[in-house]
């Protein structure tokens, strides 16, 4: 046979063997590689190169890079973790804000840079400086339920606020097992007190002008992260203080008292600075009595006017944050009812009291030139009475 007819076999052959394109490289060629595959040269040479030739077989790298070009990008939402690259490669990425491709998250999971291992570690030091800070959270919350439910004598407050409409409590958060984790937390209560002042948030109380006093609100959301332990206080106190109570009022059937709701309250800082203070009284040349002070008139949580009705508090809580060093008789402070019974104010005592019925007045702070002793605080919760049908009076 001559050579020109063996060349016509071998192409026939050759077209036989690789038209169709094997569905194993269809897989993993683009189509213009495969539609270049189909094309059969009537060249002798082209045609032995493709019959006899070998096909590189892609590597994984490349099946992927492949795969990547064909999805579309979409759109990774992480909330309030946002920032954070995907979990199940985020110590091989880069954070990138807002939105990622999958492409260049595996692209990226395949290189690691000097730039890349920065970039992971403060990744995973504010994953877990969040982690922390919601265990402390959870710790906190936990903490001051056991303590309401487990420590304070909620029988006796009950009888008493029944009774004359005030009771008192002291080491309501630090006593016995729970001394140094409560003392802790106290003191963070307080610094954070000083915090809000330091940064604003606190409004100068206009009508004691010259007590050196601040307020502001507790009411968490977007406002939790400048008073974290304060905010959790409040929320822990409203949800876990009223159901024991209310349990309490069931047995004792007061005519004039109302169940307090577990879900709704208000609450709020009241900041003492000496700074303030003494500057004030100079500018106002109000001296006041030896002590530097003027008698506060009595007054009731709910007022005395018309608009009394239309108040659902019914129960308020003032908790006393001073340092460790504090004395209410040379440095103030304190609570005193208009039967004459003064409450002084000591570091972690609580005080609860009718809000529609006690006449009371609180003291005004002094404090003094000794470290510590230039500020303190109290944290006020009105409790509200419950909206049900069932407990509503």
């Amino acid at each position: 046979m001559s050579s020109r007819g063996v060349a016509f076999i071998l192409v026939a052959t050759c077209v036989g063997l690789f038209s169709p394109v094997p569905v194993e490289v269809e897989a993993f060629l683009s189509p213009t590689q495969v539609a270049h595959t189909c094309v059969i040269s009537s060249s002798h040479e082209a045609s032995t190169a493709l019959c006899m030739g070998k096909r590189k077989k892609p590597s994984m790298k490349e099946r992927r890079k492949q795969r990547a070009k064909k999805q579309p990008g979409f759109k990774i939402d992480r909330g309030v973790l946002n920032d954070l690259p995907p979990v199940d490669s985020w110590e091989k990425t880069q954070p990138t804000p807002g939105t990622k491709r999958i492409a260049a998250a595996e692209a990226a999971s395949t290189e690691t840079s000097g730039s890349d291992a920065d970039e992971s570690e403060e990744t995973v030091a504010k994953a877990s400086s969040l982690v922390q800070s919601q265990r402390k959270s959870v710790d906190s919350l936990t903490f001051i339920r056991k303590r309401v439910e487990d420590s304070f004598p909620i029988s006796d407050a009950a009888k008493a606020l029944v009774e004359k409409g005030y009771f008192v409590h002291d080491n309501f958060l630090s006593s016995n097992e729970d001394e140094e984790y409560g003392s802790v937390l106290l003191s963070e209560m307080l610094q954070e007190g000083s915090d809000m002042l330091l940064n604003d948030k606190l409004e100068r109380d206009i009508a004691l002008l010259g007590d050196g006093e601040y307020v502001g609100k507790i009411v968490g959301g977007e406002k939790y992260a400048d008073c974290p332990r304060l905010t959790e206080y409040v929320v822990s106190l409203t949800r876990h203080l009223p159901p024991i109570f209310n349990k309490e009022l069931d047995l004792l059937s007061p005519e004039n008292m109302s169940r307090l709701d577990s879900a709704a309250s208000m609450g709020l800082i009241r900041q003492y600075d000496r700074k303030t203070r003494l500057g004030a009284q100079t500018l106002l040349m109000n001296p006041g009595t030896e002590d530097g002070t003027n008698d506060r008139p009595f007054g009731v949580i709910c007022g005395d006017n018309e608009e009394t009705e239309n108040d659902s508090r019914r129960l308020t809580a003032i908790f006393f944050l001073s340092s460790k060093d504090w004395n209410a008789s040379s440095c103030g402070g304190g609570f005193t009812i208009e039967n004459g019974e003064r409450l002084d104010a000591i570091r972690d005592r609580i005080v609860l009291f009718r809000s529609d019925t006690c006449y009371h007045r609180l003291e005004p702070w002094i404090g003094g030139d000794e470290v510590g002793l230039d500020q303190a605080s109290c944290v006020i919760v009105h409790f509200v009475k419950e909206t049900t049908s069932t407990g509503s009076q």
